[in-house]
């Protein structure tokens, strides 16, 4: 019986290794989370802000009157839907950050649980939360091959802080005038996170229903969105200064 003897090995050439497969990671351990029903309660509740501005700007005017028991009802509601809201929009953040997640199959910068959790943590309450929202649409967007409208996340955000400050103020004041300024610089804030809402479940419902972009699900580049491309600018070597250049070659001429 004959037996084949194994190559020799040679020192000289490099060890194979088994690298090949995709570089893209799998989404089977991710699926899509459905999170209208939670888009929709948060922006009932956000929206309920318009009419009690105006209710409270009228009072402060002196347009019309309500009794104190009347006031302190729709206080006690006003307080309810907030909460509510507040409770709903971190659900809804979280599925869309799992969501964003599932399109490519890799993790975000922030995980699903710190997108909400940066809320409630004093000074990275300040960057941290738009941040992670920043990071979930460019993640979307990715799957669209567009580019995510991170200006106006960003006024959204400024507009936040700027209620936050202005309701913190307004609530150790009397002064009317605080307190309806505070209403005012409140309303655009309400439009814009009402935006983001229905802007963000809007793309992501896309992606699931339309086929040509569910089928990109799970084929996206994970760090396509953190690389910069860098122009390539040529080289050019300077010319070398004649003082540089060694003694000539030339023999010098007899005399």
């Amino acid at each position: 019986m004959l037996t084949m003897e194994p190559p020799a090995l040679n020192p000289y050439e490099a060890p194979a290794t088994n690298l090949t497969g995709s570089a893209v990671p799998t989404t089977q351990q991710y699926q899509f989370r459905d999170m209208k029903a939670f888009a929709w309660v948060t922006g009932l509740c956000i929206s309920f802000h318009i009419p009690y501005a105006i209710l409270i700007t009228l009072l402060l005017k002196q347009v019309i009157t309500l009794p104190d028991e009347m006031l302190d009802l729709i206080d006690g509601l006003y307080a309810i839907a907030f909460i509510v809201g507040v409770v709903f929009y971190c659900m809804w953040k979280y599925r869309c950050a799992c969501n964003a997640r599932y399109f490519y199959g890799g993790p975000l910068r922030y995980t699903p649980g710190w997108c909400v959790g940066y809320y409630f943590i004093p000074i990275l309450m300040l960057f941290r939360p738009y941040q992670c929202m920043k990071d979930i649409f460019e993640k979307t967007y990715l799957v669209f091959g567009q580019k995510a409208p991170t200006s106006l996340l960003l006024v959204w955000w400024l507009a936040w802080i700027a209620t936050s400050l202005f309701d913190n103020f307004s609530a150790q004041s009397e002064d009317p005038s605080v307190l309806l300024t505070s209403q005012m610089v409140a309303l655009p804030s309400v439009f814009l996170v009402l935006w983001v809402l229905f802007t963000l479940t809007r793309r992501q419902y896309e992606i699931v229903t339309d086929a040509e972009l569910a089928a990109k699900i799970g084929t996206i580049d994970p760090y396509k969105s953190f690389v910069q491309k860098v122009p390539v600018v040529p080289m050019q070597i300077p010319p070398v200064p004649p003082a540089m250049v060694g003694p000539s070659s030339t023999p010098p001429e007899s005399t």
